[in-house]
């Protein structure tokens, strides 16, 4: 091999090593640092305790999606994953619990909601010393309705909720109705009504995670337009204005919610 050739070869070598480098890696977001939230996120307590139950779907498709956003960002919180928890563990542990007051965000008839109901019961119960511990379903609506559907336990649970004033932000994604909120965003809005009523006092600390949010819905958006990125997603994902959108007619007919 003469040395003109063997140069050339050698700077393909380097140019291709280059293109292909490791790139640094966040363990706790699963994505490249580059890519990577974690930085934003600024951790807070909370009197409640919030228990994420995340459907499977949920963890294999999002490498950081809302609902671990909120994990990291509540300390008083834990993830567990699966669809029917009739059986777990973990769940009825603290169900079981009599040091615990357990109910399950989400909407239904006979909900407590903390945006216009009265909040006198659950005042109490923190002070006579009970742990507030609400499960929240991380996963697509129908698929929250299926997990509700199948885990006899979570059913018999007190249902809390609250009234949203405003659509959701999560403009990658198109919600099944007005009124549905993305996890993050039912988190943080959950919260502020609880703030309001005197069954929190987090000082505003919950709204750096619609700041971290934002953040994800903007990186979301990049990934579906710009396929000079190796996170590029057209095809996938894609992109589309709310507004050029039109929502399933199934959405329209069907009861997203499933009955209390």
């Amino acid at each position: 091999m003469d040395k003109i050739t063997y140069q050339k070869i050698k700077l393909q070598r380097l140019e291709a090593e280059k293109k292909h480098a490791r790139e640094d890696f966040c363990f706790n977001c699963v994505r490249i640092k580059k890519n990577c939230l974690c930085g934003l996120i600024k951790p807070f307590y909370t009197d409640f305790h919030f228990v994420l139950l995340l459907h499977p779907m949920e963890a294999k498709r999002e490498k950081m999606g809302t609902g671990k956003i909120s994990k990291i960002s509540l300390l008083n919180s834990h993830m567990i994953t699966g669809v029917d928890f009739t059986e777990d563990l973990q769940v009825n542990a603290l169900i079981n619990n009599p040091k615990n007051y357990c109910m399950v965000l989400y909407p239904g008839k006979g909900a407590i909601n903390v945006s216009e109901g009265d909040v006198a019961p659950l005042i109490d119960k923190k002070v006579r010393g009970l742990r507030l511990v609400v499960f929240l379903i991380d996963g697509t609506w129908p698929c929250a309705k299926k997990m509700m559907r199948q885990s006899h336990n979570l059913q018999i649970l007190p249902r809390i909720s609250f009234t949203a004033n405003h659509t959701s932000i999560f403009e990658i994604k198109e919600q099944p109705a007005d009124f549905c909120l993305s996890t993050i965003e039912s988190i943080h809005f959950f919260i502020q009504e609880c703030n309001r009523k005197g069954l929190e006092k987090t000082d505003g600390m919950e709204d750096n995670m619609i700041d971290v949010f934002k953040a994800m819905i903007n990186f979301q958006i990049k990934c579906s337009l710009d396929p000079n990125l190796s996170s590029y997603t057209k095809g996938v994902l894609g992109y589309s204005k709310k507004e050029d959108r039109i929502r399933p007619k199934k959405w329209l007919i069907r009861n997203i919610v499933l009955a209390d």
